[in-house]
């Protein structure tokens, strides 16, 4: 993609998970608690940096799509997990921003528009620590978001959280395998068309030993 509509596309993606942060601060007094606006506030900077990075670096691309990839979980689990948690409020405008535009933007960038390296193997499981991180942070500061995660209630909290980690994981696998057959391989990666460079360029003993015996001889003086 050309670098103005790049930047427009970075800038829109940006622009709308910011605007559902800005509308959430207006609505509720306390509103840096919820995942929602959270996630919804790491896309808005994130997205802001990668506009700014092809004017900065000249790369159009990060080295590593581990942050989009991480993103691109948490924005399609805040979406799918609000389906059943909804407290009737998608109407909202910042609900509508953080749940669905959002969430449809960052998804359609990072399988579509992006051409970071396909990520590792090691790169779907890890992309659940950002939500791990969020419900320890829950449970010890006592939040108090969700009705359906009351660490208060056990057996329910332990089926709720059972049932988003499974539907994180599911959706961390399924992003890898979708940007994994669309991009190229991590450069860092062993790849076949790598091996095939480092054998071309070592060196061959058995063509250059003659070659050598050649100079050598033609170097020596004639009687």
């Amino acid at each position: 993609m050309p670098l103005l509509p790049l930047t427009a596309w970075r800038l829109t993606v940006a622009g709308s998970a910011l605007t559902g942060v800005l509308l959430a601060a207006l609505q509720h007094d306390v509103w840096w608690t919820a995942l929602s606006q959270l996630v919804s506030l790491a896309v808005g900077a994130t997205y802001l940096a990668l506009a700014a990075l092809p004017h900065v670096t000249g790369r159009a691309e990060p080295r590593s799509g581990w942050l989009r990839g991480a993103l691109t979980t948490a924005v399609l689990l805040v979406a799918l997990a609000y389906l059943p948690m909804q407290n009737d409020n998608l109407t909202d405008p910042y609900s509508l921003f953080e749940h669905v535009l959002t969430p449809a933007l960052v998804t359609l960038d990072h399988l579509l528009v992006a051409r970071s390296p396909a990520p590792r193997r090691w790169h779907a499981p890890s992309w659940l620590l950002p939500p791990a991180a969020y419900l320890t942070w829950y449970v010890a500061g006592d939040l108090a978001v969700y009705d359906a995660l009351d660490p208060r209630r056990t057996t329910a909290f332990v089926g709720s959280v059972t049932l988003l980690a499974v539907l994180t994981l599911a959706v961390a696998l399924a992003v890898a395998a979708i940007v994994g057959r669309a991009q190229p391989p991590s450069p860092s990666a062993p790849t076949m068309s790598g091996s095939t460079r480092t054998m071309s360029t070592a060196p061959s003993t058995s063509k250059e030993i003659p070659v050598r015996i050649i100079r050598v001889i033609g170097t020596v003086p004639e009687p």
